[in-house]
């Protein structure tokens, strides 16, 4: 109907008093065949039984914390550079009243295209010429190093070009990290395999945390359910498969809440197993952690 908002923009949640607002940067296409570890008829069945349309598709977001006067995104999206139906990132965080001079730290959890392509304008300006960009020091020297690794991968180095395309004009704002405090209350996990440096961040205040877990999960339909399920955009499926299996059984374990670049918009769920598996534990909308949610179209 016309006149009424169609996309998601944003979503607020607290971690103690850090504030952490999702910003959805809109939906990806995907190919079923890039699945690995399982059978394709597994995954298929999976999206049939939960009503998904034949075209796998999955949610793309980002995520900016505020913290003690500082404000960090996590990944920039996908800009102008992916796909139409993505790219959403500026014009859904200031829906959220965040503008791109408010950023001063961008926070990668790694630097695939659809994660690092919001860094520059369709006039490939930049859009953040004033913010730190940090990142794991495993993934600067796989990606961007004299002879990155990167572009000796074949399934690998088809995005090496783009990845050094976007990253180059930031350079020397670049800083890297091994572990510890990357941001006021927030301490990097590193989580390898779907990249070498791919990072989690850990957001802790007043007792409350938040676990920002990158992109352990691609698709929660088949994720959750089939741990097992690797991408052809691993770098590392076998050891990818084995972070997603270790992590997602001390969250389930634990409770911690988590967000994730593909997890359904708004982005946050808490995971119980299931069986010899995994599901999402939605997170009630009345949450103490829940601040506000808001929609631009």
């Amino acid at each position: 109907m016309q006149g009424l908002p169609k996309t998601p923009g944003f979503y607020r949640f607290m971690a103690g008093d850090i504030e952490v607002i999702c910003i959805n940067d809109g939906i990806l296409s995907g190919d079923i065949n890039a699945v690995r570890g399982v059978s394709i008829e597994q995954v298929r069945a999976l999206f049939d039984e939960s009503f998904f349309p034949s075209e796998v598709r999955c949610t793309t977001n980002n995520y900016i914390i505020r913290s003690q006067g500082h404000t960090a995104l996590v990944d920039t999206g996908g800009g102008s550079f992916i796909i139409d139906t993505a790219g959403k990132m500026l014009e859904n965080a200031a829906a959220a009243g965040i503008s791109p001079s408010d950023i001063d730290t961008i926070l990668f959890t790694h630097i695939h295209p659809d994660h690092i392509s919001g860094l520059m304008d369709a006039n490939w300006k930049k859009i953040f010429p004033q913010a730190v960009l940090k990142m794991h020091a495993a993934e600067f020297e796989f990606w961007l190093s004299e002879d990155p690794p990167s572009r000796k991968i074949a399934h690998v180095k088809h995005e090496a070009d783009h990845v050094i395309r976007f990253m180059t004009p930031y350079f020397d704002q670049i800083e890297r990290f091994e572990r510890g405090e990357v941001f006021p209350g927030v301490n990097a996990v590193a989580l390898p395999g779907h990249t070498p440096g791919h990072t989690g961040y850990l957001i802790s205040s007043q007792g409350e945390e938040i676990l920002i877990w990158g992109d352990i999960i691609h698709w929660p339909v088949v994720q959750f359910a089939l741990p097992d399920a690797a991408m052809s955009y691993d770098v590392d499926p076998v050891k990818a498969t084995a972070t997603r299996w270790d992590i997602l059984n001390k969250v389930a374990s634990s409770g911690l809440l988590v967000a994730g670049m593909h997890l359904y918009f708004p982005g946050f769920t808490r995971v119980r197993r299931e069986g010899n598996a995994f599901a999402m534990a939605p997170v009630p909308w009345g949450h103490a952690t829940y601040a506000e949610r808001g929609t631009s179209s």
